[in-house]
């Protein structure tokens, strides 16, 4: 079921944005509750193949069914396949950085560019057997508060520009931040 609300809404938002009509905010923030939601790991705990059916078969958990009755992953690579696609349907015909198809391709592939360096760090660290430091994570995680912080600070007092830079830019970088420090987590 949540795959198939996930697609459906992925490609309402993409058509509406490859035709050019203006999306509610609601449907954004709906997309990005749906992704974090399919892009988590179902199990905190790494099983085997073996223990895995023993606890399935003993009804201790449920079973690990593929959505939709598709191989492992196609859905996660269809919701990605589509985001590609519409970038490069916007890229090649010169809008790709209209404001609204700009503000879904960054807060998605910013998501998505965290839970890929989550992925990627986890894969490096079951064969390399080396994890990332406890102070690069802290740091990760400190770093994101004190830019959205500002960024917050700057929005609250009004501030329109920072030494020529306009602040709507902190605003939007903190939100890819935030994003992407939710997707590596």
């Amino acid at each position: 079921m949540r795959a198939l609300l996930c697609l459906i809404v992925v490609s309402f938002l993409v058509i509406q944005t490859a035709r050019g009509v203006r999306i509610d905010v609601v449907w954004t923030e709906a997309l990005m509750i749906m992704l974090a939601h399919y892009f988590t790991t179902r199990r905190f705990v790494s099983l085997s193949h073996e223990l895995r059916a023993k606890l399935e078969a003993a009804g201790e958990i449920e079973p690990d069914e593929s959505p939709l009755h598709l191989p492992k992953h196609s859905v996660r690579i269809l919701l990605i396949a589509a985001f590609v696609g519409l970038g490069l349907y916007l890229h090649a015909h010169g809008r790709l950085f209209e404001s609204q198809a700009l503000s879904l391709l960054v807060s998605v592939g910013a998501y998505l560019l965290g839970i890929t360096a989550r992925g990627f760090l986890a894969w490096w660290s079951r064969h390399t057997g080396i994890t990332s430091p406890a102070w690069w994570i802290d740091f990760k995680a400190v770093a994101t508060l004190l830019i959205v912080l500002a960024a917050v600070g700057l929005q609250l007092v009004g501030a329109k520009e920072i030494h020529g830079v306009d602040a709507s830019r902190l605003q939007d970088f903190s939100l890819g931040l935030v994003l992407y420090y939710f997707g590596s987590r």
